[in-house]
């Protein structure tokens, strides 16, 4: 490999910590070719000290990019490194960093003389693709919508068919990647320089995980996937656990928490905690930009920089926008649906949500627009204390010795369980229904089979979600931390966060059957909903109907 070391003199030249630098090419078999070497005469002597060094970084750097440096690198250089001199601050590696992206890419940037807020600096090729292909999907969706959402349902079930080998197998190499990592001794590297020290608490730190990651998702999932799992409808996919009408119903109630914490678990955290890594090392310690064409610079070295680069950026543009949607669209149905409750004269219609994502996508503008620390933060601390606020009173009101009980178990079925579960790729279940299923039906009114859908509306959704939100929440991640260790930044993003969603998930979804199974005993989990329905409305009752409720944002609904 070839390397490229700088060094600098500061003391031999009156603190110019860029004066007497020598840059040399060292290819693999050793031997050294002397490129430049700056003296102090070449820089400029008067204006402030700040202008000179960024003066001299640009020189430097558009030398770096030049065809007489290209030519002295021998076939065999794949990469180049800037081996920054330890009198370099933080604020010059971010100068370095940038100019070199510029340097190598076509920028446009405009530099308002008056308001930082508005300049502008930007890659058009990533910035205009991204966009163009964004608005296209936008417009045929609201131009044809039906034929768009088969096609696109086509298409997701066709992937679910062919791939779902690669989306299980990869995600248990990835846990085991993480696992291998921790207990390595790569686990003590600094996520950034060795005098690094961490920017916020860990209490800042992971609200901002907390609000970043799962919080949209903690809340519309937190009830109505345990009872999707626990009794699910007639319409509904049913998985294979729950098939057996034999099953006693406590067990099926344990199943539907260990299904549910295995996709909230260590495979879900475990995408935004890789990526999260290799961004975070990449970008500070070796003076990469923060964005995901640096994850492949092991592999494509220099050409990160170039239209492959973007390429890379793009695509994670786009990916990034659809995650996005499918949060917030959840997130405008509960909200709507909860309005509703509150207030009948609201209606859950369309142009209610449309409003509600309006002013969700106002509040997130305004949060970044004021910074990290400003902004973000303190937003991210808000929904934190919200949401703890919310798991408390549930905790209090409801058995706080039943939820304490079955966080306990459920743990244990989850330690049991996961491998068998994190394998399993429904490989009988996708193919048509067994010929003996049908002599065997015994609860429901089908084969005694799982539902031939059941994981692509289910396990290979989950896993395409967190994919996509991994590039935004993986570099927002690795920006919040710098100065933490790998194995600091392994229980940030994944111990802490799975043990809390565990925790949200059993108070809220344990609550949640725990009232199912108190509607059935009162008789209120009715066989026929449509002939009782209206009854039960004039009594004052409202039925949690099992097998024929399911969640439309947070109300529950006939499916």
């Amino acid at each position: 490999m070839s390397e490229m070391s700088e060094g600098a003199s500061e003391e031999a030249n009156g603190g110019d910590m860029f004066s007497d630098t020598v840059i040399t090419l060292t290819d693999t078999r050793g031997h050294h070719a002397p490129v430049t070497k700056p003296t102090k005469d070449k820089f400029p002597k008067r204006g402030p000290k700040k202008k000179r060094i960024n003066k001299g970084i640009s020189r430097k750097l558009k030398y770096l990019t030049s065809p007489t440096a290209s030519r002295l690198r021998s076939p065999a250089t794949k990469r180049i490194s800037i081996a920054l001199d330890q009198n370099w601050d933080d604020k010059t590696s971010m100068c370095i960093r940038q100019e070199r992206t510029e340097i190598a890419n076509f920028w446009f940037k405009y530099q308002h003389p008056k308001y930082e807020l508005l300049s502008v600096r930007l890659n058009p090729f990533t910035t205009f693709v991204s966009l163009f292909v964004i608005v296209a999907f936008i417009c045929w969706c609201i131009t044809d919508p039906e034929h768009a959402q088969n096609m696109l349902f086509d298409i997701k079930k066709s992937i679910t068919q062919l791939f779902t080998w690669l989306y299980i197998g990869t995600q248990d190499l990835r846990t085991v990647f993480i696992l291998w990592l921790y207990f390595s001794k790569w686990g003590n590297v600094k996520l950034g320089k060795d005098n690094d020290q961490p920017e916020f608490s860990d209490a800042e730190w992971f609200s901002m995980l907390f609000a970043c990651g799962v919080g949209i998702g903690l809340f519309f999932f937190g009830i109505s996937e345990p009872l999707r799992h626990y009794s699910p409808s007639d319409e509904y996919p049913i998985n294979r656990f729950i098939m057996d009408g034999y099953l006693p119903d406590n067990t099926l109630a344990q199943t539907a928490m260990n299904i549910t914490y295995y996709h909230w678990g260590l495979h879900a955290w475990v995408v935004y905690c890789i990526v999260g890594i290799i961004l975070a090392f990449t970008s500070y310690r070796w003076d990469l930009p923060l964005t995901m064409k640096s994850c492949f610079y092991p592999l494509i070295g220099e050409k990160i920089f170039g239209w492959l680069g973007d390429s890379v950026d793009t695509l994670s543009i786009i990916t990034t926008i659809f995650g996005v949607c499918t949060s917030l669209g959840l997130g405008a149905m509960q909200v709507s649906a909860g309005l509703h409750n509150l207030n009948s004269n609201i209606p859950m219609s369309t142009n209610v949500q449309i409003g509600i994502i309006w002013v969700i996508t106002f509040c997130a503008t305004i949060s970044v627009v004021s910074g990290l620390r400003r902004g973000v933060r303190r937003v991210s601390q808000v929904c934190f204390f919200i949401g703890m606020f919310l798991m408390l009173v549930v905790f209090f009101l409801e058995s706080p010795q039943f939820l304490l009980n079955l966080f306990i178990q459920s743990l244990g079925f989850y330690v049991q369980n996961i491998i068998q579960l994190s394998f399993h790729c429904d490989a009988f279940e996708q193919l048509n229904p067994s010929s003996g299923g049908e002599d065997r039906k015994r609860r429901y009114d089908e084969p005694s089979d799982g539902h031939q859908d059941w994981m692509n509306d289910w396990t290979i959704f989950y896993w395409s979600w967190w994919i996509t939100w991994s590039p935004f929440v993986g570099a927002f991640i690795a920006k919040i931390s710098r100065g933490r260790t790998i194995k600091e930044f392994i229980h940030g993003s994944i111990t802490a966060p799975v043990m809390y969603s565990f925790l949200w998930l059993t108070i809220f979804g344990g609550s949640g059957i725990k009232m199912e199974r108190e509607a059935a005993a009162m008789g209120l989990c009715c066989p026929n909903w449509n002939n009782t329905h209206a009854e039960l409305t004039q009594n004052g009752a409202l039925p949690v109907c099992k097998g024929l409720m399911e969640m439309n944002g947070d109300n529950f609904t006939r499916y």
